[in-house]
């Protein structure tokens, strides 16, 4: 089962790390014309009258693109891989389960091992997987901008990955509940998508804006104040350990 499972997440595996490693390279590229062109429009805003300013708000995050580190974390894991991160779990996740239904090569694995070893086979190995990925294309971030001639280090990437790491995890268990419900591949996909652009929308509503975890996988605290949002880790942490167990009793349940 371990090598059927790592076979058939092997071509998408290497299209989401090749699309974006080809975006870090891009990131990391337009580092000396993103920073001199946001410190331009920082030099312009300033010239702008005192209600207008008001109306922009905080723009000294404009002028901290100068720093190494931060346009790493805010450009990188605060922008182009953590905003996508969600959508590579989706595509890793939908078929786990959803594809042995829609096929039904289910009855062939239950033949030959029980519902608790093939729940727990599948969901560890797709887990792991979605983790590897994820600490992989956080890591070589600063990686490849040191070789590009950056000096950058790891604090606050490793800050950001710890937070990425639960929150892909969470993600994964999510999709993994619809996947195990549906009996189809179509239905995973479209009800991920679904989630994947409702979250952030209902964050603009500010009494439910916790519900949105985009903020802390794209390690907002990290990138503003070097902190990690420990709170909310726990908090969706302990989601994730629910939702896991929903998972797996679904999954018991349903009739084949």
């Amino acid at each position: 089962m371990l090598y059927k499972e790592l076979n058939e997440m092997k071509l998408r595996v290497i299209l989401i790390i090749a699309v974006l490693v080809i975006s870090l390279v891009a990131t990391i590229v337009m580092r000396p014309y993103a920073s001199q062109m946001m410190s331009e429009m920082a030099g312009q805003l300033e010239e702008l009258p005192d209600f207008l300013k008001k109306l922009i708000g905080d723009t000294s995050s404009l002028t901290k693109l100068d720093d190494d580190n931060y346009y790493l974390l805010s450009q990188w894991q605060g922008k182009n891989f953590g905003q996508f991160l969600p959508l590579v779990v989706l595509l890793i996740a939908f078929p786990i389960f959803a594809k042995e239904f829609d096929k039904k090569t289910i009855y062939f694995l239950l033949s030959r091992k029980n519902r608790k070893d093939v729940f727990m086979a599948k969901y560890l190995i797709g887990l792991g997987v979605i983790l590897l990925v994820t600490a992989v294309l956080s890591l070589l971030g600063p990686i490849v901008m040191n070789l590009a001639g950056y000096g950058v280090n790891f604090s606050g990437t490793l800050k950001a990955l710890l937070q990425q790491l639960v929150g892909a995890a969470f993600f994964y268990s999510l999709f993994t509940l619809i996947s195990v419900k549906s009996r189809d591949q179509v239905k995973p996909v479209v009800m991920g998508i679904i989630i994947v652009i409702g979250l952030p929308i209902i964050g603009i509503i500010e009494a439910i804006s916790w519900l949105n975890p985009y903020p802390f996988i794209l390690a907002t605290t990290v990138i503003q104040n070097g902190t990690i949002d420990w709170i909310y880790l726990v908090a969706l942490l302990a989601v994730t350990i629910v939702l896991t167990a929903v998972d797996y009793m679904v999954f018991k349940k349903k009739e084949l």
